[in-house]
Parts: structure tokens; sequence; C-alpha cells
């Protein structure tokens, strides 16, 4: 692999980084730097789509009737919307998200959320179960995974 010594330092760096006690105020950085490490790790969609956390929202289709769907994670609450100005109307369909237990998350998710815990950001852990849970359409009413979506779309 080329460039496979410095990537490993790279990973190794980003590792320390990650545990630095310093970032327990800054959970931004600490997700800019934990999509780094996946980028490095060669978990390209992850990598790149993390950041939605520190957005506190991702835009998805419903797989069922392609309607475009907000998922919303962060201060304003944690739910699906198909209305680009949910932060302005509350008149707004706002279907609540319904996250995943963390005794049930597995594979990348079980590691990311088990990771946020451990690095001390608990906050960070919580959106998790809900990137890794399911939303409901605020259009049709179909249930389907966050995370696929997201795969889906930028996979």
């Amino acid at each position: 692999m080329t460039y496979s010594s410095e990537i490993s330092e790279l990973i190794q760096l980003t590792e320390e980084a990650l545990r630095d006690s310093a970032l327990s105020d800054a959970p931004t950085t600490y997700i800019d730097l934990l999509a780094t490490l996946l980028s490095l790790q060669g978990v390209e969609t992850w990598g790149e789509q993390l950041d939605g956390l520190n957005d506190e929202e991702y835009e998805v289709s419903c797989p069922a009737c392609v309607s475009g769907n907000f998922i919303v994670l962060g201060e304003v609450g944690f739910f699906s919307t198909t209305d680009s100005m949910y932060m302005k109307q509350s008149t707004s369909r706002k279907v609540p998200l319904q996250p995943r237990s963390p005794e049930t998350l597995d594979g990348l998710a079980r590691t990311l959320h088990s990771r946020a815990l451990a690095d001390g950001h608990p906050g960070i852990a919580h959106k998790l179960t809900y990137v890794f849970g399911n939303a409901q359409c605020a259009e049709c009413d179909a249930v389907f995974s966050v995370e696929e979506a997201i795969t889906t779309r930028w996979g």
C-alpha cells in the first residue's frame, strides 16, 4: 500500500488527539477528528458524512416515496420532517426519530458509540443512537433506517 507507514502514523496521532481531555468542551472538533480517523481507516462514507452530527441534520430520501426528509439531531429535537424551514415554522410536521438502544448497536455503530463514551462525549454517543436508528417519513409514514438512507445517498 502506498504511504502505509505515513497513514499508520497519522492514525496513531489522530487516536492520541481523540483521547485528549481538552476535547471534552469541543464536540465539533472531536467529531471532525473521528471522521478523519474513519477516513484514514478506509471507512469512506462515514469519514465524509459523520460531520452531519456537527450540522445536526442529514438530508436523505425516503426509500419508499423518495421524498426528501431532514433528519434532525440536536437542540431543536430529534425528528424527521420534509420542511427545510423546520426551525422557523412551528406548523411543520415533525415525526420523532426512533433511536436504537445502545445494547443493540453492532459493528461500526457499536464501535463509534463505545468510543464516544470512552472518550468522554456522551452527547455524541446519544446522537449516534439516532443516526443508527430509524426514522419515519414525514410524507408517507414509511419507517426506514437512517444509516441506510445516509449510506445510500453518499455511499
